[in-house]
């Protein structure tokens, strides 16, 4: 027609290229005064116009804005058919001058979806979050609402999330309350707005979060709580899912005392080792668990030996007890048999966890374990968060079972998008280290270089200092505290005198008791532990009680007590946080929340600094409370 024929062919021809199957469209005779109008055409998602029909109206468009808007409508149309690469293709081409306002939305919701199919979150946000009103179509304003939402999600800003997600289910063909219910449960406290919203249907959502976690501060009181809300909210789109959580507590019990008769006492099982090669760390469960429940009121506690006697025995017993939870088994070969047979109708909070997905979805059973690997994830995490700019990490650690799974937790929670693929180095024996650090730092490189150059230098003299290498934002250090001990000097020498220093990390296998009070051989180096052993020496008059008491336990035996107490306020708990991972316990072992049946620790981070322990000061220990 004119030369816009050219770029109508440079879009087949990419297209030809991606499909490998498909040719350029047969260019069509159409009447150009029948395109006139289509860069002000209001689109549909269920529209007939297929991206072939859309193609041949850019071949016959009158001008380069008429064409650009039916490529528009051709990507569009592409994405609608799942053809992904095709439209990326024809999007690549465009150019944003020659796109006219009307157009314009469509172009950006195009690219929207593109980068939503690529994980782009932030690019979701940019392209639509100024365009998402201008669509008429409810199709339209539904799938750029929910776009918004899920990348809001994905980037775990779940607040934001909930707002848009709301909005969206306005457009909805079939308004979906369980996709709702599912963001707002993850929103925790920090982000809940203080003010109830002005809007009505985001008002209910807010506030039945707010009442959650209102009764995380008293559990008997979330039965009110909801009762509440339906008296406020008995039209709500949530109405269902609370009559459906209130309707247990609504049927008459069959044990209900007769009148003039008292309720009989609650009680816990409480299933540990007690006797046998383990019984050291069941005492120091038993120990967190006398110290919290001698805190409270009308509780029985009945701990039962895991060691002694079957299963049978042991569920016999318990359900003469009918007690309002259980918590244990501790060793991983007990909590699988239980989870074979469990009791029905009992919440569980099992004190381990096994891989077993089918248990893990169950909605009275829990685990809580003090996984290593959960620390070295977080590490992971908080060196892409700390460190700005494009960050490297280097983990060295001993070559075993317990070394490789710590770096397979640390590698799948490293920022690949935004970060270079971690460097790992394992060594073998003590004798290795040296040879391994200075390996993994470029030092030996260096060397070998430097010695090269003196070789071909012949008698001239080369004065030369080893360089390290400057691309390591961080060195992760998963192993003991021996370890540890002597990899830092190795790591300090090997670091060149003119570079910048290397932040060391490792986890709380490298603070013990003999260096609870700090240790100025591993100053500068940061690591995660639970709060109830980093704070400050004389303060914490609970933990210095514990050691008086159990004198010659170590830090190992003291985390276990620090989980102890934090199961009983888990197990009363257990219902609501189950409902909502956003709730959070602020514990001994962590701030705690439940997730997929299993409960996960936050860890605070401290720093061995000029022969003392200190808290880090860093915004990821801002707010944390210590008993």
């Amino acid at each position: 027609m004119f030369r816009t024929h050219s770029f109508v062919l440079l879009a087949l021809m990419a297209l030809l290229v991606l499909t490998q199957c498909t040719s350029a469209p047969e260019r069509s005779v159409k009447d150009p005064a029948k395109a006139v109008g289509v860069a002000d055409q209001e689109l549909s998602l269920t529209e007939e116009n297929s991206a072939s029909d859309w193609l041949q109206e850019a071949d016959a468009a009158a001008n380069e804005v008429e064409q650009h808007s039916a490529l528009i409508r051709a990507a569009n149309a592409f994405q609608n058919e799942q053809q992904w690469q095709q439209a990326a293709a024809i999007l690549s081409q465009l150019s944003a001058q020659k796109i006219t306002r009307h157009s314009q939305k469509y172009y950006r919701l195009a690219s929207a979806r593109w980068a939503a199919e690529q994980k782009f979150w932030s690019k979701v946000i940019k392209e639509l979050e100024s365009v998402a009103t201008q669509f008429n179509q409810r199709e339209f304003r539904a799938l750029s609402l929910q776009l918004l939402s899920q990348a809001a999600y994905q980037q775990q800003d779940y607040w934001q999330s909930l707002v848009w997600q709301v909005d969206a289910q306005r457009f909805a063909e079939q308004p979906n309350t369980d996709t709702v219910w599912s963001i707002a449960r993850r929103i925790k406290q920090s982000e809940l707005p203080q003010q109830r919203p002005n809007d009505l249907a985001l008002a209910g959502w807010w506030r039945l979060v707010d009442y959650h976690r209102q009764a995380m501060a008293s559990p008997g009181s979330l039965e009110s709580y909801l009762k509440q809300w339906q008296q406020s909210f008995p039209n709500h789109d949530a109405a269902t899912l609370v009559d459906a959580w209130l309707e247990p507590s609504l049927k008459p019990s069959e044990d209900e005392p007769e009148a003039g008769q008292s309720s009989p006492e609650p009680s816990l099982a409480i299933l540990l080792p007690l006797s046998g090669r383990y019984k050291q760390q069941g005492h120091a469960v038993r120990d967190g668990i006398i110290a919290r429940t001698g805190e409270m009121k009308n509780l029985r506690v009945v701990f039962i030996d895991s060691e002694t006697g079957d299963i049978e025995s042991q569920q016999k017993q318990i359900q003469e007890l009918s007690p309002v939870g259980i918590i244990g088994p501790l060793l991983k070969d007990k909590v699988a048999a239980w989870v074979e047979q469990p009791l029905t109708g009992i919440p569980q909070l099992y004190l381990n966890q096994i891989d077993d997905e089918a248990a893990q979805n169950s909605l009275t059973n829990v685990f809580f374990a003090l996984s290593p690997e959960s620390e070295a994830q977080q590490a992971a995490q908080k060196i892409n968060k700390q460190l700005p700019g494009p960050r490297s990490a280097l983990v060295i650690t001993a070559d075993g079972s317990s070394g490789r799974r710590m770096v397979d937790a640390f590698t799948s929670s490293w920022d690949h998008e935004q970060a270079n693929q971690p460097t790992v180095s394992y060594f073998s024996e003590r004798e290795d280290m040296k040879a391994t650090v200075e390996k993994s730092l470029g030092l030996t490189d260096s060397q070998q270089r430097i010695r090269a150059v003196k070789i071909a230098a012949g008698k001239i003299i080369v004065d030369a200092q080893e360089r390290s290498r400057r691309d390591i934002s961080a060195i992760y250090l998963p192993g003991n505290l021996q370890q540890t001990r002597l990899l830092k000097p190795f790591i300090d020498v090997s670091v060149s005198p003119f570079a910048n220093p290397i932040p060391v990390y490792a986890s709380s296998a490298t603070h013990e008791l003999r260096n609870r009070l700090g240790d100025s051989d591993l100053n500068d180096i940061i690591f995660s532990d639970i709060p109830w052993l980093i704070e400050s020496q004389g303060k914490n008059r609970l933990l210095s009680q514990w050691l008086e008491l159990r004198n010659g336990w170590d830090l190992s035996l003291a985390r276990l007590t620090a989980m102890g107490y934090d199961s009983v306020a888990l197990i009363q708990r257990l219902e609501m946080m189950q409902r909502m991972p956003g709730l959070v316990w602020s514990g001994l072992s962590g701030e705690l929340h439940i997730d997929n049946s299993v409960v996960q620790r936050k860890l605070i981070w401290a720093t061995f600094s000029k022969g003392e322990v200190t808290l880090a000061k860093e915004a990821d220990n801002a707010g944390s409370r210590y008993r």
